[in-house]
């Protein structure tokens, strides 16, 4: 079947926002009293699962405890005014996404980063001229590895899953594509995590972003 439309995870995906949720989470930590703050090395492996996951790992604390909210609320908070101090397309992206749109293929974008934050951070990289739709949890839809957003994305851009191309950097967006039955999923390598060795084979690694545009030939 040929593929039709594509969807994208944000972060570690086509920007680099590691620095950013470093100095927010760390903005967060300091208001809410912590005598800690975290290092670039320290705050990469609680990426990719969303912010509410991020405060539980980096507090220890369950996900719905009352100190792992109040970290998830002032993070978002500080995103929000803070999108993309240090954030920027990773090498490729932009690339691959004009060649994309020149061909006329929609894209749109499924994120577990807050929804106000990722408003502003697509709008501050020029990601907005790009997609149909961007979405988070926030909207209303079940985190990934769930498909629900992924499904959303094919609707509004009127594709069916099976002519779409899912490409993230993490498990969840592995699993995700997998389970809305995607054309392709495709892991970009310049990310924050590892491909899951259970998935090596059965993705499309990219070891240059623009790898991508091989689906298209």
């Amino acid at each position: 079947m040929t593929v039709k439309a594509f969807i994208f995870d944000l972060d570690g995906t086509l920007i680099d926002a590691l620095p950013d949720i470093r100095a927010n989470a760390n903005r967060a930590l300091e208001k809410l009293g912590y005598d800690f703050q975290m290092s670039i090395k320290e705050t990469q492996p609680h990426v990719g699962g969303g912010a509410q996951k991020l405060a539980s790992n980096v507090l220890q604390k369950a996900m719905d405890h009352p100190d792992t909210m109040a970290m998830y609320h002032a993070f978002a908070d500080f995103y929000e005014d803070h999108p993309a101090d240090f954030g920027c397309m990773f090498e490729g992206v932009k690339e691959t996404l004009d060649a994309i749109q020149a061909k006329g293929l929609p894209m749109s974008i499924v994120t577990a980063k807050p929804a106000k934050a990722r408003v502003k951070v697509t709008k501050a990289l020029g990601l907005d001229d790009y997609m149909t739709l961007a979405l988070s949890p926030e909207d209303g839809f079940a985190k990934k590895p769930a498909p629900d957003m992924l499904i959303e994305c094919c609707r509004a851009m009127d594709v069916k899953p099976s002519e779409t191309v899912m490409t993230g950097d993490t498990r969840f967006d592995v699993e995700a594509g997998f389970a809305a039955k995607c054309h392709t999923v495709a892991f970009a390598e310049h990310g924050y995590q590892d491909v899951p060795g259970e998935y090596a084979d059965k993705v499309l690694s990219l070891p240059n972003f623009t790898d991508l545009l091989k689906v298209l030939d």
